[in-house]
């Protein structure tokens, strides 16, 4: 009897040193919202995070969430440590859980911004915004930042009363919006630039048939932002993993085909004050926005 308690007592003493000892595999989560299905691109991704682990020394596991919120919620609650956000998605994302920007995404054209366009039809008689004015207006969705946001605050710059002096509707999409405008539907079409070349192998003749208005301000692209209670040492290796991965050719290729970025540009939360400025100017709840 007494061996058999001895022999409980070891086994009791040793089994919880051996889950101590056993030391939890660390990972670091890439958040990003997929642009195909869900399942389809999470295991496209896997070159990029194979890279980026080897860079880091850490393994790099993506995080899928339907929506930018989810990305936004991820980063508060430490599922997510670093992320693919669109600008209006990351100040929400500073607002909740102070997590900052590390780069910005470029472009095609290199650039780290971008603008939202105006467009008319060719035979319309609309040559100027105040021509605008008792037309029906197309704006893309009231959470999008190129496709409301920006369009609706440079109509209020240009003397418009969006709620009086124009009829508006929500396309649901820049392609959806570009489409009501070939139909006839409406006169004035909001869209990111330029729409018309993104979409053209659904709308062959967009070019022909219309023309642009104007542009809004410029906007920061895509940020890549990291956790609130990340370190400096860490923020710094993945910022430098990043802007590695897209020097190399195969990083980049991989950049291109699964976000449409080519590249990275360093950033700072400044650069996103514009968004601030123009959700305030436009009265817009940054949650509500998101």
């Amino acid at each position: 009897m007494k061996r058999m308690i001895a022999f409980l007592l070891i086994i009791t003493l040793v089994i919880p040193i051996i889950g101590c000892t056993q030391k939890k595999e660390e990972v670091i989560r890439m958040g990003f919202v997929p642009m195909k299905d869900g399942d389809k691109l999470i295991e496209s991704v896997e070159p990029l995070t194979e890279i980026l682990s080897k860079d880091l020394g850490v393994k790099v596991e993506g995080f899928t969430a339907t929506n930018y919120v989810g990305v936004v919620e991820g980063l508060g609650s430490g599922q997510v440590d670093f992320g693919f956000i669109p600008p209006f998605a990351y100040v929400l994302a500073n607002q909740e859980s102070n997590a900052g920007v590390i780069l910005t995404a470029l472009n095609k054209s290199g650039e780290a911004k971008y603008r939202s366009q105006f467009l008319v039809r060719k035979d319309s008689e609309i040559e100027s915004f105040s021509d605008v004015k008792g037309k029906k207006v197309a704006f893309v969705d009231p959470s999008s930042t190129s496709g409301y946001l920006f369009p609706g605050a440079h109509l209020i710059k240009k003397g418009l009363d969006i709620e009086k002096d124009i009829e508006y509707v929500y396309g649901g999409g820049h392609d959806k919006a570009l489409q009501l405008l070939l139909n006839g539907d409406i006169d004035v079409a909001t869209t990111f630039v330029d729409a018309r070349d993104r979409y053209k192998e659904d709308f062959p003749n967009a070019m022909e048939k219309t023309k642009i208005l104007g542009y809004t301000d410029y906007i920061p692209n895509i940020s890549v932002t990291v956790r609130g209670d990340m370190d400096d040492e860490l923020r710094e290796k993945i910022k430098n993993a990043l802007l590695n991965l897209a020097k190399s050719e195969e990083g980049l290729e991989l950049l291109k085909e699964l976000f449409n970025m080519y590249g990275f540009e360093e950033a700072t939360d400044a650069d996103y004050d514009i968004i601030r400025d123009t959700a305030e100017f436009m009265n817009v709840d940054l949650k509500e926005g998101n």
